[in-house]
């Protein structure tokens, strides 16, 4: 589809990129299968269900050496009640993306689970990852356990090696709870834990 849909972009003067960040369509296309294609005639759900593609998981790369911190650099999985991101556009913030998080159907209540990573270098690593089209965390258990960032359409990025037993059960302990919270959470980067400010701030969405 990548030829066809980039093609009628240029005829129609509009910008195309790969990416996985498009929460809307997503939404969009999962209402639409669940209430108007089975009402349609001819609708086989068998075949509906076998269009799904499957990428394989690439390998995931270290970050750029030249926004990588020093060894003192720490990070941390936080979370946040969801409905404080509705003063994130009060909040003082380098670089941010966010999404309405009615598109996921979630509550005020509800909390979301985030990664924060403390850097002495959190301006240009956030302006770094401004400049990606981000996807989402995802936590990658094996024998070097990592928590990876996709960004683009099959790009892999290392964002932490999660190494000890209390940072293995915090890692898994986050993907548990994006389960809880619709695969819904957060990326933050700050300079250090004391800071009010935050270089970077994006809200993500793993969609399976």
């Amino acid at each position: 589809m990548n030829n066809m849909i980039v093609k009628a972009c240029e005829d129609s003067d509009i910008p195309a990129s790969p990416s996985r960040r498009t929460y809307a369509l997503n939404c969009l296309l999962a209402q639409r299968e669940k209430d108007f294609y089975p009402n349609q005639p001819g609708y086989d759900e068998v075949a509906a269900k076998s269009t799904s593609v499957q990428y394989p998981p690439l390998n995931a790369i270290p970050l750029p050496d030249a926004v990588r911190g020093d060894k003192g650099d720490k990070w941390a999985f936080v979370s946040l009640e969801a409905a404080a991101f509705e003063e994130m556009n009060e909040w003082e913030i380098g670089f941010k993306e966010a999404f309405p998080l009615s598109l996921a159907d979630i509550t005020p209540q509800m909390k979301i689970p985030g990664f924060i990573i403390f850097s002495s270098r959190a301006l240009p690593l956030a302006g770094w990852m401004s400049g990606l089209e981000l996807g989402y965390l995802k936590f990658e258990e094996g024998s070097k356990p990592i928590l990876r960032l996709e960004t683009g359409a099959s790009d892999s990025w290392i964002i932490a090696n999660v190494v000890g037993s209390q940072s293995l059960k915090e890692a898994k302990g986050f993907e548990e709870a994006k389960k809880q919270s619709q695969q819904v959470h957060f990326l933050a980067i700050q300079s250090n834990p004391e800071s009010e400010s935050f270089a970077g701030l994006w809200l993500l969405k793993e969609d399976l």
